[in-house]
């Protein structure tokens, strides 16, 4: 799209010519600002973050003018099949419980409290009383 502004006149795109990739743990999230990239969940909570400038080409004018004209005919374009961007998180998963050491030992008291009345049971009836 042309700007202009007193004698001069130049070309703008309203977003920067670039895509920027967050990565880290095996996770990927893309963002079209820097400083959108830079505040993202995936970057402030890992210390290994990694920020990757990709540069993208934008649309020429003509490109935009010719599909706008298309648009405006009717014509239905073969684009090839790309298939959307999802940015899925993964499903949560339940938390394994955690067993204390006060928990343990209240296991433990009751198996052993189990062992000695079976013991008790056992020799009551091998000595017939």
């Amino acid at each position: 799209m042309k700007v202009t502004w007193g004698k001069w006149s130049a070309d703008a795109y309203p977003v920067e010519p670039f895509v920027y990739e967050v990565v880290a743990n095996g996770k990927k999230e893309f963002y079209q600002a820097a400083w959108d990239a830079f505040r993202s969940d995936l970057h402030m909570k890992n210390a290994t973050a990694k920020i990757i400038k990709i540069p993208v080409t934008p649309m020429s004018d003509y490109e935009i003018e010719t599909e706008r004209l298309y648009f405006e005919l009717g014509d239905l374009r073969d684009y090839p099949h790309v298939e959307e961007f999802k940015n899925d998180k993964p499903k949560a998963t339940k938390p394994k419980p955690k067993i204390t050491f006060s928990e343990m030992m209240d296991i433990l008291s009751i198996v052993a409290w189990i062992i000695c009345m079976s013991i008790l049971l056992i020799t009551s009836i091998l000595t017939g009383r």
